[in-house]
């Protein structure tokens, strides 16, 4: 009976039980930041220099990117480019933006983290955790920062320029292009778009 019982609370605390592995997004917090990590692989519409590949950032590197670029923040917003007046500065306000994280490797082995900021008070949780976010307009509601963890350097500030906030839609990935013979319905077609006859049609 002890057994049985034994078996049948393993059973009921295992259905509970989800892999890490299968985690595509990641939602984290720390000092002045909340964001989310997205896997590797997951698709996005950039890249970064000399880039090799991609990782998934663990919550200890992302605490080390924030935690190099709120040191250093200040100095790379320097100029304040697309801020004040209406556009807020954005070293005076880092808990106020929401992070989005995604990871790159470079052709040296580094890891690099692309950390984005967003405020927007009409953007939810939601959003934000179902997507990579990009965006025109908003000025200094909206940037992005580039930090090797390998060299500790901070890098690639962008500020969005000033006017109405716009999320841009995903680049249309290229779809295979497909050819048809016309007049010969015996020909077959591969995605490729190469057109075989008959005989051909055995794929290896």
């Amino acid at each position: 009976m002890l057994g049985l019982l034994a078996t049948s609370l393993v059973a009921k605390a295992q259905e509970y039980i989800e892999p890490v592995e299968t985690w595509k997004v990641s939602e984290v917090w720390g000092n002045n930041y909340h964001g989310w990590s997205f896997h590797q692989d997951w698709e996005v519409d950039f890249t970064v220099e000399n880039q090799d590949g991609r990782f998934t950032p663990t919550d200890a590197e992302i605490a080390e990117a924030e935690r190099l670029v709120q040191k250093r923040i200040a100095y790379l917003n320097r100029d304040h480019y697309n801020q004040g007046g209406m556009c807020p500065i954005i070293d005076e306000h880092m808990r106020k933006y929401r992070r989005q994280y995604v990871g790159f490797t470079n052709d040296r082995g580094d890891h690099i983290i692309w950390m984005s900021g967003l405020w927007d008070d009409e953007l939810t949780d939601e959003r934000l955790a179902s997507d990579v976010l990009l965006t025109r307009g908003g000025c200094g509601h909206f940037w992005s920062v580039k930090v090797n963890l390998a060299t500790r350097k901070v890098y690639g500030l962008e500020v969005n320029d000033e006017g109405d906030t716009e999320y841009l839609p995903r680049i249309a990935k290229p779809k295979p292009r497909i050819s048809k013979a016309k007049g010969d319905k015996k020909m077959r077609v591969r995605k490729t778009g190469i057109i075989h006859t008959p005989e051909e049609k055995v794929f290896n």
